[in-house]
């Protein structure tokens, strides 16, 4: 049986030049621009996440994905 499930992308820019993203999946359906862009901000201010590619230094971008997935095996 499929299954569609929604995340939240979280794109930041790097340290190192690269990127990282933070999936969070089932947001809000009425989150705002704004309380997305705070949460980012937080994130990179309190350098509360270390990524591969090193600190978060800014926000690239933020959107809603969706997904089906089909089960094959339980």
């Amino acid at each position: 049986m499929a299954e569609t499930r929604t995340y939240l992308k979280l794109v930041f820019t790097t340290g190192e030049g690269g990127t990282h993203t933070i999936s969070l999946r089932d947001p809000k359906s009425n989150l705002t621009s704004t309380q997305v862009s705070q949460v980012m901000q937080n994130l990179i201010s309190r350098n509360i996440i270390l990524a591969s590619s090193g600190e978060l230094t800014g926000i690239k971008e933020a959107y809603i994905s969706g997904t089906t997935v089909t089960e094959i095996l339980p």
